[in-house]
């Protein structure tokens, strides 16, 4: 779909779901994402690859994160709530390969998204939502021109806490104004 130099964007595949499901099954993974910060179940997590993430990636709008070149999996991404009135979206993002973290790979599939975001979908605006205790994440979205727009708090009773959303985002015209 589209390719950079560490990473390759690409439609999922029904051969993804298995490692898919063991992300979403870790606890520490579990922490940076929205499922009330505690891992989902197997059967939750491959009911959400199949009615939400297969679906998607047919539509175009969540792909697939594999190491550039190779068929090694390392996360998955996506535009989600795109508003074809507004122009925006927000954005998500998973690196599910814990031995990749730190080399960048998050970055660069945030800039292919935001290419396929402004330069094919059109949008004027992408937004995203991240935690304030995941500063890796916050630190990869700003090298790539997201700029923090405000922040709410969340109660989360799963796990009787409460938790600091920041909430970020990147215009089409500052994302054109930087890329290469």
């Amino acid at each position: 779909m589209r390719g950079g130099t560490l990473v390759d964007l690409r439609r999922h595949a029904q051969a993804d779901r298995k490692v898919f499901v063991e992300w979403y099954h870790d606890a520490e993974i579990a922490e940076m994402l929205r499922h009330d910060l505690a891992p989902l179940t197997a059967s939750q997590a491959g009911n959400y690859f199949d009615s939400i993430i297969l679906p998607a990636s047919a539509r175009g709008t969540c792909w697939a994160i594999f190491e550039h070149g190779s068929d090694r999996l390392v996360g998955s991404t996506a535009l989600v709530d795109i508003d074809p009135v507004k122009g925006n979206s927000l954005f998500r993002l998973v690196i599910g390969d814990k031995e990749t973290w730190g080399r960048g790979y998050g970055t660069e599939a945030t800039y292919l998204v935001l290419a396929e975001a402004f330069l094919r979908l059109k949008l004027n605006q992408v937004n995203l939502e991240v935690f304030s205790h995941n500063p890796r994440a916050q630190r990869a979205y700003a090298r790539v021109g997201f700029l923090r727009t405000g922040q709410h708090l969340e109660w989360v009773g799963r796990v009787n806490r409460q938790i600091e959303v920041l909430h970020m985002s990147i215009s089409a015209a500052a994302w054109l104004a930087t890329a290469p």
